[in-house]
């Protein structure tokens, strides 16, 4: 093995099994977007759709993107040991 052969390639078991299920039960949501010129907002999934990242109304190509909502989580009460 040469020292070029493996390097960034990462280390997998060989049933390794992909999980796509939420992470630390964290749950994925919507990505939205919002055009920079004319205000539209737009969901990840639906500019997916598009050839190129576009504003669907003015074409405009700068977005930013939303932040989510905050979630609101009761606190758990832990135990000191």
């Amino acid at each position: 093995m040469s020292e070029d052969e493996g390097i960034g390639e990462p280390i997998r078991e060989e049933n390794e099994e992909e999980y796509s299920g939420p992470l630390y039960g964290i749950k994925e949501r919507e990505v939205y977007y919002m055009c920079l010129n004319c205000g539209y907002k737009i969901s990840k999934s639906e500019l997916d759709q598009y050839r190129s990242m576009q504003c669907p109304r003015c074409g405009y190509r700068i977005f930013i993107k939303l932040r989510a909502p905050p979630t609101l989580v009761k606190p758990r009460r832990v135990d000191a040991i």
